[in-house]
């Protein structure tokens, strides 16, 4: 029986996702049919967040984000992944590479966009995993849109919370598998156990590396033209939930890192009882090893010499049974046994 995972990149093929369009905004959640539809919105002057999942090999998104008004540069950013955690915050836009996770199996990179008009976030997973996110978000959105760094930073903080909860999914495997590593060690396979802690190692070190990001973005906030103070305010306390993710992901990575230490632990232990055992077994049987090698040498006055039914019965009877019964009373009197 092999362990629960502890921590999987996420390992679904972008490509075989199909492209995903929802806009979020004070009038609800709804499906995005073409990307000309954006310039309807645009000109309506209301506040949307646009979420494009999936379709990571396809043209279709780059069409979406250049109705938007994104230049290539900025396009080629957004469907670029593999980068490194990052936020950069301007007085016309907010830009992150941050993370979302799927219970804690798998963690899905995420691009988050947002300027005085618009939210978008670009991702190659299932569209219903932010299902959630999304209508959390339509029921703040009337009061969001008035202020939209504010409506960035609660979605950067509801995105945040998939891998909180992921953190506390992470807790009970872990629990799980210290419990076997009590009552059936031989059933965790080691290697396997390894390369998935190796992996959550991974993940917190990619966690404290946007942790630092985040921390240097929030320098001087307050001070942005355009940033209101409950934005501020929010951003600030997104970062403070960045550090407590970190925090939280780093102890588990050490607890996992304890039980491979405990485990290799057992393992040595139990190689050592039984090489003991094996020792023992040695030296209790040495004598009679010697005795054989002895009384087998095949020189005349010996064979002469032992040849009655008495010298077999003492010698090669009685002399070994006693060699081996002194032998472990010597064992026992040590303790050794």
């Amino acid at each position: 029986m092999n362990p629960d995972p502890i921590v999987e990149p996420a390992a679904k093929d972008s490509a075989s996702v199909p492209l995903a369009a929802s806009i979020v905004c004070a009038d609800g959640i709804r499906p995005l049919a073409t990307e000309a539809d954006i310039r309807v919105l645009i000109e309506a002057g209301a506040f949307f967040w646009l979420d494009l999942a999936g379709g990571g090999q396809g043209a279709e998104r780059a069409l979406f984000l250049a109705r938007l008004g994104l230049d290539e540069t900025e396009i080629a950013w957004a469907e670029r992944f593999g980068q490194t955690g990052r936020m950069v915050i301007s007085r016309q836009k907010l830009r992150a590479v941050t993370w979302i996770a799927y219970g804690f199996e798998q963690l899905e990179e995420i691009h988050v966009l947002g300027t005085q008009q618009w939210i978008v976030t670009i991702w190659n997973g299932d569209s219903i995993t932010l299902e959630e996110i999304r209508e959390h978000f339509a029921e703040r959105a009337g009061e969001l849109a008035k202020i939209p760094y504010h409506a960035a930073a609660i979605l950067l903080q509801l995105l945040l919370g998939t891998l909180q909860r992921g953190i506390s999914e992470l807790d009970g495997r872990l629990q799980r598998l210290r419990a076997q590593l009590d009552e059936a060690p031989d059933d965790i396979d080691f290697v396997t156990l390894a390369a998935r802690l190796q992996k959550l190692h991974g993940a917190w070190s990619n966690i404290d590396r946007y942790g630092s990001a985040v921390r240097m973005a929030m320098i001087g906030v307050e001070a942005l033209p355009g940033i209101d103070p409950r934005a501020a305010a929010e951003l600030n306390d997104y970062a403070d939930q960045v550090e407590d993710a970190e925090r939280r992901l780093h102890e588990r990575s050490l607890w996992g890192s304890a039980i491979i230490q405990d485990y290799a632990t057992r393992i040595a232990q139990r190689q050592g009882e039984q090489i003991n055992r094996l020792t023992i077994v040695s030296v209790i049987f040495l004598p009679i090893t010697f005795l054989t090698g002895f009384f087998g040498m095949n020189f005349d006055w010996l064979t002469k010499a032992l040849g009655s039914l008495h010298a077999f019965i003492v010698l090669g009877i009685l002399l070994p049974a006693l060699c081996v019964a002194a032998t472990i009373v010597w064992f026992r009197r040590r303790g050794l046994m």
